[in-house]
């Protein structure tokens, strides 16, 4: 079960249309943040995935990914960590850009914008996502944002970040279009703590336009990368995942 599915109120998965990136992200927390995110994400008795023990990940950044690892390098093996380039540049609110054109440069694209699709404040939220999506996207998603954050208000306190453990690139339709796999913990909490933890997935589809990549779509992730049961490196390496290094 996905984790859209587990945070529904109704132990379904919520009212959706397939290229409504929000209701994958934004609006999935929104809710958990009002119905009661533990039992979300602990896992309840609608066989849900038992909670994951936070990983012993690297520090995050300020982006809320792990900071670059020395001493491995990226080989022709397919186990071996992908490194994935850095960007040539930040936008003025800090968004990474600026990414090579080529499967792992959508892939490091989708790894840095992980932690930043979450849900941090109305404003700041439809600001990474003018920055990051294509128009279309955007003019698509903005509206269903600001009635999630209406309907869903989020208390002063609350707070969301995701850690990518692992990632993948599940399709490549041609030289602008790629998908990509990102595995991540993704954590919740208030001003008492961490009140909830799991492991989350998700399938971004970017397309190249002008001269870096943009966000098209966000859907469930595909069969090529089923969510793992846990979280250690041999379970999520068995169903398909693939580990990086940040360039």
């Amino acid at each position: 079960m996905s984790l859209t599915q587990q945070m529904s109120p109704h132990g379904g998965p919520p009212r959706r249309r397939r290229s409504l990136l929000l209701a994958a992200v934004a609006v999935v927390v929104l809710i958990a943040a009002t119905v009661g995110v533990t039992v979300a994400l602990t896992g309840g008795g609608d066989g849900s995935h038992p909670a994951a023990a936070p990983p012993s990940a690297p520090a995050p950044t300020r982006f809320g990914i792990p900071s670059p690892q020395p001493g491995r390098s990226a080989t022709a093996d397919p186990t071996a960590p992908l490194l994935l380039p850095h960007p040539a540049r930040a936008a003025s609110n800090g968004v990474p850009l600026g990414f090579p054109h080529t499967p792992d440069g959508a892939a490091s694209a989708a790894v840095r914008w992980t932690s930043l699709i979450l849900p941090t404040g109305e404003d700041r939220q439809l600001d990474v996502f003018r920055t990051i999506e294509t128009a279309a996207a955007y003019t698509r998603d903005a509206p269903t944002l600001r009635e999630g954050y209406r309907e869903h208000p989020l208390a002063a306190d609350f707070w969301s970040t995701a850690t990518p453990l692992a990632c993948g690139v599940t399709s490549t339709e041609d030289a602008d279009g790629v998908s990509v796999s990102v595995l991540a913990t993704l954590q919740v909490g208030d001003a008492t703590g961490v009140t909830g933890s799991s492991l989350w997935a998700n399938e971004f589809h970017l397309v190249w336009q002008g001269d870096d990549w943009r966000l098209d779509d966000i859907k469930d992730v595909s069969k090529t990368h089923p969510l793992p049961s846990g979280n250690s490196r041999d379970e999520y390496q068995a169903s398909g995942w693939r580990e990086f290094q940040l360039a």
